[in-house]
């Protein structure tokens, strides 16, 4: 031990130049190495701990935003959400405290929207990336235009729970609603202004949409913003506060408009100029400096965006109702099938999130999405909302004298009085019919054009062999109430193929019943204005749109499971094809299927066909040649016309 603590003191190393053994002599070449093996182990324990300590050290800070994903890193910078810095190094500051990192909801903000679920349209929330949206409101009664304050607090929204349409706002932690206005108009499509004080909003007070601002706090009376004639909808506040845009029919097609409200004099401006196209829905982005939009043309829905400073519109992609994200950088959308509405998103001049896992579809008709998160107390209460009721209750008969097919059922006190329909939906038809009648305020489906069509009947000629008609799954109303004017048709283009939006006038309008139109409706007869292409395209676009209130039949039909069929490819010239009043409950079936139903396979393979009667043509013997002496003539053969009997149709079992 001396030894080694005079080395140390004379600047010489004990372990690197002499081992020595307990009895202080030098250590055999074994004990040496066997002694450097022991220091390697020890060397390379201490380290390995080491490690393992500053991992688990490090894994209990908060990550830095930049060792994210760079997407969702750019996501959290732009919401300026900051994560304490690592050290590699020990340092002698505090500890950090645990901080809990940031929630979903507060990293991409929480997407409002309304969807129709048991015949009505309600409010729901969504954060992206979670399983399943939050219901926010239900009942028997419609609440729609979702829109969420500065302060995520309150959701603005329009809804006719109690008659008429009016405007509340829903306390998100609590889930009770506040009723704004309290008038026998149309009040709708609510927009907050920046502060948090007014309420821009679309309202029909006189027979006409008009753009109208109202304090939330009821301090004094609603503006009057828009005068001009024309229908004045879907307003949207300018983040910095001092412009609203909206759309307009007033200079002919829709446009979109910019009110700036420190002006007097040119207040309005038009920004698009698209007589051609229907704009609506403008949006703007956080920064007040993009205004995205929706504008449909030759039957397409697209999403443009309009550069404010240039004036010149960017197409986005397809879809209605924009929503943007909460960094400014990418748009949700909402894309229309014939048969169904989801959500999707794109990003906006080659930057943003393409997809936050945004799984949103059904009947969706309107997005808000708002940088604030879900609070934890709108989840719960949300969560005990009930879920709606069926619609009705389908009872099927398929052992009827043991055959396992579906029967036919007569429509009661409807005309004609034998229309029948398939077992599987006279009680969804009976059920629309009801409801129908409760919402425009008149027995619209009393009188059907069609219903169930037998196998060897025939239907109007340029119809198609497989029409669902033929199936029991299928009606057609009246078209004598369109023609009457009751009906106004929208004219939809999926994909090539032509659907038409079935709108039908209420009895009361007075506004209890229905809303105002907010899209042009078709008009057949300017085909017969001399117009050659008005002629070739079957018709064009009403120069207005018709005032008073609507109900939305084809939405109420496919509540009850009723589907609008495509118009056929003739409806241009060939009126009947139109077929805008056909609809069929097909609940996935083909239509041989659907045929399998009611009649056996023989049947529908080989039926008989149907012919008009004909009478027999007459027979005539002519006289058998005689000698001249023979003056006896055989008399001439006439039999008297028959008619074929008509071939008896198949009668389904």
């Amino acid at each position: 031990m001396y030894n080694g603590r005079r080395s140390e003191r004379e600047g010489t190393s004990s372990v690197a130049s002499v081992s020595t053994n307990g009895n202080n002599r030098p250590a055999s070449p074994e004990n040496r190495a066997r002694l450097w093996r022991f220091r390697l182990f020890l060397l390379l324990a201490v380290t390995l701990t080491g490690a393992l300590a500053w991992g688990a050290a490090r894994a209990s800070r908060p990550q830095n935003a930049g060792l994210l994903d760079p997407t969702l890193a750019s996501l959290a910078t732009a919401l300026r959400f900051t994560a304490s810095p690592s050290s590699t190094e020990p340092t002698a500051s505090p500890a950090p405290t645990d901080t809990p990192a940031p929630t979903r909801s507060a990293l991409f903000g929480t997407v409002f929207y309304q969807a129709r679920a048991g015949g009505n349209s309600h409010l729901w929330a969504y954060v992206p990336g979670d399983a399943a949206p939050v219901p926010l409101t239900t009942g028997a009664w419609n609440d729609r235009s979702p829109a969420i304050s500065p302060d995520g607090e309150w959701l603005a929204f329009a809804s006719d729970r109690d008659g008429a349409w009016d405007l509340y706002l829903l306390r998100l932690r609590t889930l009770e609603t506040v009723r704004l206005t309290d008038t026998a108009a149309f009040e709708g499509h609510p927009t907050w202004s920046p502060d948090g004080v007014w309420l821009a909003y679309e309202a029909d007070y006189d027979g006409d949409l008009d753009i109208w601002i109202l304090p939330v706090d009821g301090a004094q009376e609603a503006i009057q913003l828009t005068t001009q004639p024309g229908l004045d909808l879907t307003p949207a506040w300018d983040p910095n506060g001092r412009r609203i845009a909206y759309a307009s029919d007033r200079d002919g097609g829709q446009d979109i408009f910019l009110a700036d409200l420190d002006s007097v004099d040119n207040r309005f401006l038009n920004l698009t100029h698209s007589p051609e196209a229907n704009d609506t829905e403008p949006a703007f982005n956080p920064g007040g400096t993009v205004l995205a939009y929706s504008s449909q043309a030759d039957g397409v829905r697209r999403v443009l965006a309009l550069d404010l400073a240039r004036g010149e519109p960017i197409e986005v992609g397809q879809g209605v109702s924009p929503a943007w994200s909460p960094d400014g950088l990418s748009l949700a959308t909402v894309l229309v099938s014939p048969l169904e509405r989801y959500v999707t998103m794109y990003a906006v001049g080659g930057q943003g999130l393409p997809s936050l896992g945004i799984s949103i579809s059904g009947a969706v008709e309107a997005l808000a999405w708002a940088p604030l998160g879900l609070p934890g107390e709108a989840v719960t209460e949300g969560s005990a909302l009930s879920s709606p009721q069926p619609l009705f209750q389908r009872e099927v008969n398929t052992a009827s004298e043991g055959v396992a097919r579906t029967g036919l059922r007569r429509i009661p006190d409807i005309a004609p009085p034998n229309d029948q329909l398939s077992d599987q939906v006279d009680e969804a038809f009976i059920a629309l019919r009801r409801r129908a009648a409760r919402e425009v305020g008149w027995d619209f489906l009393a009188s059907l054009e069609h219903a169930f069509v037998g196998i060897n009947d025939p239907l109007p000629p340029g119809f198609l062999w497989n029409d669902w008609l033929y199936t029991g799954r299928a009606f057609a109303f009246n078209s004598a109430v369109f023609d009457a004017g009751w009906v106004e048709v929208v004219r939809e283009d999926f994909g090539g193929e032509t659907f038409w939006r079935v709108f039908v006038r209420t009895s009361p309008q007075d506004g209890s019943l229905g809303e105002p139109l907010r899209q042009i409706p078709w008009d057949f007869q300017a085909r017969f204005t001399g117009d050659p292409d008005d002629y070739d395209e079957g018709g064009s676009l009403k120069t207005v749109i018709p005032s008073g209130y609507y109900v939305d039949f084809t939405a109420l039909a496919e509540d009850y499971g009723f589907h609008r069929l495509a118009a056929l490819s003739s409806w241009r010239t060939f009126y009947p094809a139109v077929r805008f009043n056909e609809f069929a409950m097909t609940d996935g079936l083909a239509w041989m299927s659907a045929m399998l139903e009611i009649y056996p396979a023989s049947a529908i393979i080989t039926p008989t066909p149907f012919r008009t009667p004909t009478p027999t043509p007459t027979r005539t013997v002519r006289p058998t040649p005689t000698p001249w002496w023979w003056r006896w003539l055989t008399p001439t053969v006439t039999r008297t016309p028959t008619l074929i009997p008509t071939a008896s149709p198949i009668q389904p079992p």
